[in-house]
């Protein structure tokens, strides 16, 4: 477990390295809204015997803790900087996940020759257009069934495994920070890129959906794959909008597919 200082928080991160000297690709993974580092749970020892693996904590979430004046989502991808200099990290894929898409966007718009392969789980970043802004405003969310559901899964998930929909809840309440600033700190900030911003962007993207995300629903994130230039879009099927927690093994095994291919 290691932190870095950064503008007066200190950003929380851990590496998982394989021995000998052997160099391998680097892999990172960014957390959405619900989750931090623990998160990855499910990823870090799948992925472990191919990459080495950073996991991190956004400030405001996980053991990264921050006041309300300090927390900016514009400031995402300079603690993403942060904590790869720190480990001396120069180029890495980027697994992100929701909230984290905006941070991995970012970091791969401003500094794409650090970025080997970048992946869009259930998210289109800061990605904005009208088309996106008009799928926002006709979608309706429907409530999660009490004490286990989340909108952050699959709405039938605690039928077919309270257990695991528990486990969700209860890595997202280590939160605490990020608990007192509330989304609304998080949907009120953060700038929006447009598709001309776009046009030269190189890196390898691969986007993920599933059709029981009622959060960000596939048809924005169909329109965000389709603003990525060369980008490749997965729809996972029976899974919410955290398919990487919710059906591990099919996400692993697409995340992995596309991460080989371009390496």
């Amino acid at each position: 477990m290691s932190f870095v200082a950064k503008d007066g928080v200190d950003i929380h991160y851990d590496t998982y390295r394989g021995e000998g000297e052997k160099s391998r690709s680097w892999l990172t993974f960014a957390h959405g809204a619900g989750g931090n580092a623990a998160s990855w749970w499910q990823q870090v020892p799948y992925f472990f015997d191919d990459y080495d693996i950073m996991t991190f904590d956004h400030r405001a979430f996980g053991r990264s803790r921050c006041r309300d004046e300090e927390f900016d989502p514009d400031l995402f991808a300079d603690d993403l900087r942060s904590v790869l200099d720190a480990e001396g990290i120069d180029r890495t894929a980027l697994c992100c996940q929701s909230m984290g898409g905006r941070t991995g966007l970012d970091f791969a718009l401003f500094e794409p020759d650090r970025v080997s392969a970048l992946v869009m789980s259930h998210t289109v970043g800061g990605l904005s257009s009208e088309a996106i802004d008009e799928v926002r405003r006709s979608h309706e969310r429907p409530q999660p069934t009490q004490p286990f559901g989340s909108w952050a899964v699959a709405l039938d998930l605690p039928e077919k495994n309270r257990a695991l929909s528990h486990l969700y809840n209860c890595i997202g309440a280590m939160n605490l920070d990020f608990s007192r600033v509330g989304l609304g700190g998080l949907r009120s900030r953060g700038k929006q890129i447009d598709s001309t911003e776009m046009v030269a962007f190189k890196t390898p993207t691969l986007f993920i959906t599933a059709d029981k995300d009622v959060v960000v629903p596939p048809r924005v994130v169909e329109i965000g794959a389709a603003m990525v230039p060369g980008a490749t879009l997965v729809n996972l099927g029976d899974a919410g909008h955290s398919s990487y927690f919710e059906i591990p093994d099919q996400f692993n095994r697409v995340v992995r597919e596309f991460l080989q291919s371009h390496q």
